[in-house]
């Protein structure tokens, strides 16, 4: 059996407690491990409440650093590591998971597939949420208004999600102040972003590359395929477990804790180190030769 850690990185808040509350209802039998970023300015400017949330997860706080998302996740991942895990399953703060029956245990099956041994990493699907706002995003208080875990939302979701054709879809629920759209695949494929909300890493592998870049400014999601794509490393896949929500960048917001300095410009920091855009980079051909085994499983 794959030794797979699950790790929630987080910037605190009560979407914290949200994800590991609607995580743990999914996977009722998994140990969690929720680790906070005292840093963050979300963090200073929220309450977060600790001892509910420690009722589903390990929780470990970390102090400042300088390597914003990729620091974040490398304390994860360090953590796992120390923790005797062979993966990490790095997981977004601002996630709510399916409270229906048939959906537990969704995310775990991952953990033991065939294709984890075969690859660089997975990268989970999930349904992006969007407001009519100008940037799509609500602050945080906002989301705590809403029903996000009840089951009339989750059967809407679970029927629309049976006619997702493509990547990019957009699904609409009735009488509801936002709408959805889907991000994965079809079916599993090769896929030239890890994350950037939910993924399961090899530590070896991370630890290979050199761990995610905290000094570059290239966020970890375009550098970690791109480093594995060029330097002849099996491939990442994404795959279809039935999605969950993603709060539409709750972790990283304007009104707190957006990217600043290096951070700011990460495509011009991937130019810089790359030579060129992640197009220029990531040609048509790519998944012809990024050598690797491309199973089939088709939404269920």
């Amino acid at each position: 059996m794959n030794k797979v850690g699950v790790v929630i990185a987080s910037t605190g808040g009560n979407k914290l407690l949200r994800c590991v509350r609607s995580l743990a209802n999914m996977q009722p039998n998994l140990p969690l491990h929720a680790m906070i970023d005292m840093s963050a300015i979300t963090f200073q400017m929220l309450h977060t409440p600790m001892a509910e949330i420690a009722k589903y997860a390990t929780i470990r706080l970390i102090p400042a650093h300088n390597g914003f998302v990729n620091g974040g996740l490398n304390r994860a991942i360090e953590w796992m590591k120390e923790a005797g895990f062979d993966y990490a399953c790095l997981l977004q703060d601002d996630l709510v998971f399916s409270p229906l029956p048939e959906h537990i245990g969704d995310l775990s099956e991952w953990f033991n597939h065939p294709l984890l041994a075969q690859s660089s990493g997975l990268r989970f699907s999930h349904f992006e949420t969007l407001t009519p706002t100008q940037d799509m995003r609500r602050a945080p208080h906002e989301w705590d208004r809403e029903e996000l875990e009840d089951r009339p939302l989750w059967e809407y979701l679970k029927e629309a999600y049976s006619t997702v054709a493509f990547d990019g879809q957009d699904i609409c629920p009735p009488n509801r102040p936002f709408w959805f759209r889907y991000e994965g695949p079809d079916r599993i494929r090769k896929w030239n972003r890890l994350g950037p909300t939910g993924q399961i890493v090899p530590i070896s592998t991370w630890e290979q590359l050199g761990r995610f870049n905290e000094t570059n400014g290239i966020f970890y999601d375009s550098e970690y395929p791109t480093e594995c794509f060029l330097q002849h490393l099996p491939p990442v896949y994404a795959v279809t477990n039935f999605p969950y929500i993603h709060l539409h960048n709750q972790s990283v917001n304007p009104w707190a804790d957006p990217a600043r300095g290096v951070w700011g410009d990460t495509e011009g920091a991937f130019r810089l180190r790359y030579g060129g855009s992640r197009e220029q980079v990531w040609k048509g051909d790519w998944e012809e030769k990024w050598p690797g085994v491309l199973p089939c499983r088709s939404f269920t």
